[in-house]
């Protein structure tokens, strides 16, 4: 690995991104802890906040990105930065939290990554299934990251 990185996971209220987090939680487990892992969509509802290892590696994952102040995200997020070597969370294109996963990236010296997930009109895509093909590919970066390639 590089440099700790924070892959942020950014769009528009109701764009999928907590599932899509959610998601990549799953495939971060499937490729680094367990691979007869399973899981179904959709995914149980609610926010997630936790810690995977992954190839000897912190991987921080916070699925909230409404609003800074609501549930606790502030003390969430600073509690990951000390003991991650990747973080994975989530923001609106422009809020608080947005402002405060740059400064914390800035202060901690670690590199963002801005990314969206897939978004298309239901039907004919599935949400379900673009939020599946977004979260492989975010694990993919996280993959890249931790070997060092980008």
């Amino acid at each position: 690995m590089k440099q700790k990185t924070i892959i942020q996971l950014w769009g528009t209220a109701d764009s999928g991104k907590t599932e899509t987090i959610k998601i990549s939680k799953e495939e971060l487990i499937i490729t680094y802890i367990n691979p007869s892992h399973s899981y179904t969509l959709p995914l149980p509802k609610g926010e997630i906040n936790d810690t995977l290892t992954c190839n000897g590696l912190k991987v921080g994952i916070e699925s909230m990105g409404d609003y800074l102040w609501y549930g606790d995200l502030n003390n969430r997020l600073n509690t990951l930065i000390p003991s991650c070597d990747i973080i994975l969370c989530a923001s609106r294109v422009r809020n608080d939290v947005a402002k405060r996963i740059e400064k914390l990236a800035i202060t901690h010296n670690y590199r963002l990554l801005k990314v969206t997930n897939y978004r298309g009109t239901e039907p004919p895509f599935s949400r379900g299934n673009l939020n599946q093909l977004s979260a492989k590919h975010i694990v993919d970066l996280i993959n890249q990251v931790i070997s060092g390639v980008i």
